[in-house]
């Protein structure tokens, strides 16, 4: 993580999501998505922002979710795996993503951040010894890696923190870090040691698939992390968006490897770490200095699973033992209970493994302006009411961000129209937001009608043929 000093620790904004735009990501050619908090200024901690995202399988729901969850772990500062070069256009070899923040501060200046990437599918080879070679001739030992690069920030806030036009002070396509009449304020440009090493910081991380701005390393050679007294408002920003990633970020549901997948477990959500802490079902040891996380976060998750789940409780039990390592640390388990019975949580159904997994991220969205939770298929193995009840709450009471797809339609119905987008058939204009749409029209039965009629001026859903689908159901029979 980026240091965050006292003097800076007493000022950090309240961060929240207000643009997205893929290019050439998974089944996006182009896709552009303006949350509701870009049109509309939401003060600082006092109301929810929603993104629900609907549209029929392979449409790029799922794409929205896993861009997030790759950005974050790019500014979070960590390995990018190779799982992610499926994402990537194979006819082109490259992605782009750029991701605009609304920041907001306690003096009330409200700052505007974009970050932007290039990712590029690569390709390392293996000699027999299984070391890296680039001119091996086995291509049966390629291996495919995600290069990051062309990393651009721009933002409206000025180095003596003044507020102005949107400006470039970070752009890794053009410089090797920014502009020129910039560099003052990351590191020491006399200093021929800072440069050389800082070139070749950046070969090394673009074949490490490693953000070049967001890494440890790097942020050790600026000259303003050197003081507690550093002044820029830049390296600021690098360290406001770093901690945005890392703590406040939650990304759950989807298969991508960074999110939390619905399994029998509680995510503890630990500041330092890019993955949460999963505590399972099953045995766990867990250090020492976990420990009195994991019991706040049963305490949390406990206060508010009654009123969904009436008499259902979550319980640890834990012994001292020692890890891997031979540190001091607990043997733990986790109980679901409910009355007289007493269970491990991985015995209990699939809904309540996903409500509890969900839970806790759900609270802290909820209770935090700061905190934005991403959830993939939010409604799969959730009750339809309560999916309803989760989001009309969120709605009306909830502080943070809540980014969301979903197939049920329940949603459409409880939610302000002004939080829902659809996905279209065409992959260059992905992400749409009904148009005419009236006070008193319900959602859902306008969506189901443009589904069948094709009102709007793009194409939501690709129409399937009853009868063709019949025609190959008799067939298969017959053959069969």
């Amino acid at each position: 993580m980026f240091p965050i000093y006292e003097n800076h620790s007493n000022r950090l904004p309240f961060v929240r999501i207000k643009h997205i735009e893929l290019t050439n990501f998974k089944g996006v050619q182009h896709g552009v998505i303006d949350f509701n908090c870009a049109k509309e200024f939401i003060p600082y901690d006092t109301k929810a922002d929603i993104l629900g995202l609907y549209g029929q399988n392979g449409s790029g729901k799922s794409s929205l979710v896993e861009a997030i969850d790759l950005v974050k772990g790019i500014i979070s500062g960590a390995r990018i795996t190779p799982y992610y070069t499926r994402f990537i256009d194979v006819l082109t070899g490259f992605a782009v993503i750029c991701i605009e923040f609304d920041f907001q501060y306690t003096n009330g200046d409200v700052v505007s951040v974009s970050y932007e990437a290039k990712l590029e599918v690569k390709t390392n080879k293996e000699n027999e010894h299984g070391t890296e070679t680039a001119s091996a001739d086995n291509t049966e030992n390629e291996k495919k890696y995600l290069a990051i690069s062309d990393e651009i920030i721009k933002t409206n806030l000025y180095a003596d923190g003044s507020i102005g036009r949107i400006h470039t002070i970070i752009d890794t396509s053009k410089y090797l870090l920014c502009p020129d009449s910039l560099a003052e304020y990351y590191y020491d440009k006399s200093s021929k040691n800072v440069l050389d090493d800082l070139a070749y910081l950046k070969r090394r991380l673009y074949e490490d698939s490693q953000s070049f701005v967001f890494n440890h390393a790097v942020s050790e050679s600026f000259n303003l992390v050197n003081t507690e007294n550093a002044s820029s408002r830049y390296y600021e920003i690098l360290a406001e968006l770093n901690l945005f990633a890392t703590s406040f970020l939650y990304v759950t549901g989807s298969r991508a490897p960074g999110t939390v997948a619905y399994k029998a477990g509680v995510p503890v959500y630990l500041p330092e770490r890019y993955r949460p802490f999963m505590l399972t079902g099953k045995d766990n040891v867990v250090p020492d200095k976990f420990f009195q996380s994991i019991e706040k976060t049963i305490d949390m998750l406990n206060t508010v699973l009654d009123s969904l789940i009436p008499d259902l409780r979550l319980k640890i039990y834990s012994s001292p033992t020692k890890d891997e390592k031979g540190r001091d640390a607990q043997y733990v388990q986790i109980m679901a209970i409910r009355g007289e019975r007493e269970i491990p949580l991985d015995y209990e159904s699939d809904g309540i493994i996903k409500l509890v997994t969900l839970l806790g991220a759900y609270i802290l969205a909820f209770n935090q302006g700061s905190t934005t939770l991403v959830v993939d298929e939010f409604d799969s193995g959730v009750f339809e009411y309560l999916l309803g009840e989760l989001l009309e709450i969120f709605e009306d009471s909830g502080k943070g961000q809540l980014i969301f797809t979903s197939h049920n339609l329940r949603p459409l119905e409880v939610l302000d129209k002004k939080f829902i987008r659809f996905t279209t058939t065409d992959p260059d204009n992905r992400y749409y937001k009904l148009k005419n749409v009236g006070n008193s029209n319900n959602l859902r039965d306008l969506y189901l009608r443009e589904v069948q009629f094709g009102d709007q001026d793009v194409e939501l859903y690709k129409k399937t043929k009853n009868i063709r689908i019949t025609q190959a159901l008799h067939k298969i029979q017959k053959e069969g």
